[in-house]
């Protein structure tokens, strides 16, 4: 059976990228062919499979592919515990297999005040209609006023909020 990539770099397949880097310096330094002059036609055959390994593991998205069709499952993640958060471990952002990752202890999205931006329509139309109810029941003229007066605003609101959020949400994914 052939050597994985893993293998030819001597990491272990849940190796941060820190690790295969390191050890792909360490391996090229170790059978450059300016390093081995006796052996270069060996040196060289090493080198080639040292660089086509670092070429997948070195890549996020073909390393992603390549673990899974050797059948590689993510590195297992402890949310909690002795070495949860430790110093050197690498984040999220960090992590070429995140997008793997099916942790329900994870860390989840924070929700922004202005994710609540959506409800504030909502909010107003039960104001209005409340303030309408009001009116009927004391009749007043002004407070129905009011009321009829927020319905523009309040469908306005219902047009304006979704638009806004989506304008954030793509401003905050970057695109």
């Amino acid at each position: 059976m052939a050597a994985t990539h893993y293998q030819k770099l001597g990491v272990a397949p849940h190796a941060t990228h820190d690790e295969i880097r390191r050890a792909f310096r360490r391996l090229a330094q170790q059978h450059h062919p300016d390093a081995n002059p006796d052996a270069a036609d060996e040196a060289r055959a090493v080198m080639a499979d040292i660089n086509h390994a670092w070429e997948v593991l070195g890549d996020a998205e073909r390393r992603r592919v390549y673990d899974l069709a050797i059948g590689v499952t993510p590195r297992p993640r402890l949310p909690f515990g002795p070495g949860a958060g430790a110093e050197g471990e690498e984040s999220v952002e960090d992590d070429p297999l995140a997008h793997l990752r099916d942790d329900p202890f994870g860390p989840a999205r924070r929700q922004r005040p202005s994710d609540l931006l959506v409800a504030i329509p909502v909010f107003l139309l039960l104001i209005a209609i409340g303030t309408f109810a009001f009116s009927a029941m004391f009749g007043s003229e002004g407070m129905r006023t009011a009321s009829i007066l927020m319905a523009p605003v309040t469908a306005g609101g219902f047009v304006a909020a979704p638009l806004f959020a989506m304008l954030r949400n793509r401003d905050r994914d970057g695109n």
